[in-house]
């Protein structure tokens, strides 16, 4: 079956065509009503955290959306045109020069809704996440 993304701008107000997305995804599934809740909080955090942290203010981004079914996992994966974050923040690690916990209680509130968590950077320099939920 062929992936298909929904690419948006990074602009808060993207926020609710996105869920819109996600909630028609989970419906048109029959999903349960704990996994959309699962799916749409995962989302929804993620697609928040990369507007408000990941970009510089008024720098224009794209953001792109992905969901899959996986067997008895659902796939949610993000692609993003920002600046590689700080990936000792992610890790719950505090750089020396950076004060901001933004990145490690995002990425702690993320562990708690998934399963597992994929971060890297694709060959053409953008940033994604995989996302797997039960």
């Amino acid at each position: 079956m062929m992936n298909s993304w929904l690419t948006l701008s990074n602009r808060a107000e993207n926020l609710k065509v996105l869920m819109d997305y996600v909630r028609k995804w989970a419906r048109d599934r029959g999903l349960s009503a704990s996994r959309r809740h699962s799916l749409e909080k995962a989302s929804e955090e993620i697609f928040r955290h990369l507007v408000t942290h990941a970009y510089q203010p008024d720098r224009p981004g794209s953001i792109a959306i992905s969901l899959e079914e996986r067997g008895a996992r659902l796939r949610l994966t993000f692609e993003d045109d920002a600046p590689p974050p700080n990936l000792s923040s992610l890790s719950g690690l505090t750089a020396p020069d950076s004060p901001d916990l933004a990145g490690s209680s995002f990425y702690n509130g993320l562990q708690q809704l998934t399963e597992s968590l994929i971060y890297y950077r694709t060959a053409d320099r953008k940033n994604r996440m995989v996302v797997f939920l039960t």
